[in-house]
């Protein structure tokens, strides 16, 4: 009974696991596709769309930024910042600092770039410093073209379907030899006790069959002795005449 509720909380665990990782993968991808930076407490998740930051940070990379107070960035980090240039106005863009100005600025520069970006970074713009890559959000975004998105809503649900259902099969089969194996048990155990039944029924009769013989022997003896008594009263009874 225990171990039959743990795997069901074990199974809702799972279940409930897999919704969020996968409302949060939507909740990313969604925010990407409108221009946006999602977050998710206290860090945001952010699509690399130039190559910048190369060979540091690829076209397509996930990378994980986490808010941190401006006081605390230093020269050579790499911030997240919507930028004010009028060709990315408002966009999310990855570049590192290279300077911090005395108005509370960040001059920074694409890696990649051979110069530093025209227009500084003002610490209100900062979304926060970068952190790492995400493997698993690069791996998901590579089915975003058609065929790899038909092979992910159907060839692999129909997989994960055949799957569940050859282990409810292995199941049943299992189940069933169970039975037959039990049921073979149950029959072999009652040849058993009725091979016993009958031994113990054979043996009372043969203890019924030794006692009447015993009390015919003991009666036989009882007439013998009363014949040689009477035999010897006749005898007594012609001598006397």
């Amino acid at each position: 009974m225990i171990k039959s509720k743990l795997k069901l909380a074990a199974k809702i665990t799972l279940i409930a696991l897999i919704a969020v990782m996968f409302a949060i993968v939507v909740y990313v991808f969604v925010c990407n596709i409108r221009g946006k930076v999602a977050r998710i407490g206290g860090y945001s998740v952010m699509k690399v769309l130039t190559g910048s930051m190369e060979p540091s940070i690829h076209v397509d990379d996930v990378i994980l930024i986490k808010q941190t107070d401006v006081s605390e960035l230093e020269v050579g980090d790499v911030i997240t910042f919507y930028s004010d240039d009028p060709q990315i106005k408002d966009m999310p863009n990855s570049h590192r600092i290279i300077r911090i100005n005395d108005d509370g600025t960040f001059t920074v520069k694409g890696d990649a770039n051979p110069v530093e970006d025209t227009y500084k970074v003002r610490p209100d713009r900062v979304i926060g410093k970068y952190v790492r890559k995400i493997w698993l959000f690069r791996f998901i975004g590579s089915f975003a073209s058609s065929r790899k998105l038909l092979m992910i809503l159907f060839i692999l649900p129909t997989v994960c379907i055949c799957i569940y259902e050859s282990r409810t099969l292995i199941k049943v089969i299992r189940g069933t030899d169970t039975d037959e194996s039990e049921s073979s048990e149950d029959e072999n155990e009652g040849s058993e006790k009725k091979e016993i039944a009958d031994e113990k029924k054979q043996k009372l009769i043969r203890e019924a069959i030794e006692r009447e013989k015993e009390k015919l022997r003991q009666q036989a003896k009882l007439n013998e002795s009363e014949v040689m008594d009477s035999e010897s009263g006749k005898d007594n009874e012609k001598e006397d005449d």
